[in-house]
């Protein structure tokens, strides 16, 4: 697939996922960007306008070609409204939204960086460590 163009490529990727995760597909087309209303939209505007080459069939073209994205983005958006009252896949969690930790640990409690300088502690000194480490026998090969 890295041989093909980026939107095609987006295709077999959203349609993909739709077979195999579609409830984490249609919670994350809540956030996407809506450009298939906005194709639509684009060539109804230069079909009324009437600009050259855009006459009545174009719009069903775009209907045809943006219709299905647009309608993901809708229910996508149903999908996330319901998710996000508690009606609806309350084991699943929006990519985008993201969520509460599963793993039952408050992380906001430990710190990412050690707090003092010296390390992480292991409960013995350098002398402790050094004497150790001159007690090893030195290989020989």
């Amino acid at each position: 697939m890295s041989h093909l163009p980026l939107p095609i490529a987006d295709l077999i990727c959203l349609w993909r996922g739709l077979i195999f995760h579609p409830r984490e597909v249609l919670l994350n087309r809540c956030h996407h960007q809506w450009r298939g209303a906005g194709f639509i939209a684009l060539i109804a505007v230069l079909v009324t306008v009437q600009v050259p080459g855009f006459n009545a069939g174009s719009q069903i073209f775009a209907l045809l070609i943006a219709g299905p994205s647009w309608a993901l983005d809708i229910l996508g958006t149903l999908a996330h409204g319901f998710w996000k009252s508690g009606r609806i896949w309350q084991d699943t969690e929006c990519e985008c939204c993201g969520g509460p930790d599963d793993d039952g640990y408050d992380d906001e409690d430990e710190p990412d960086d050690p707090t003092d300088d010296d390390g992480i502690e292991f409960g013995f000194t350098d002398t402790d460590l050094q004497d150790w480490l001159n007690g090893q026998a030195n290989p020989t090969r």
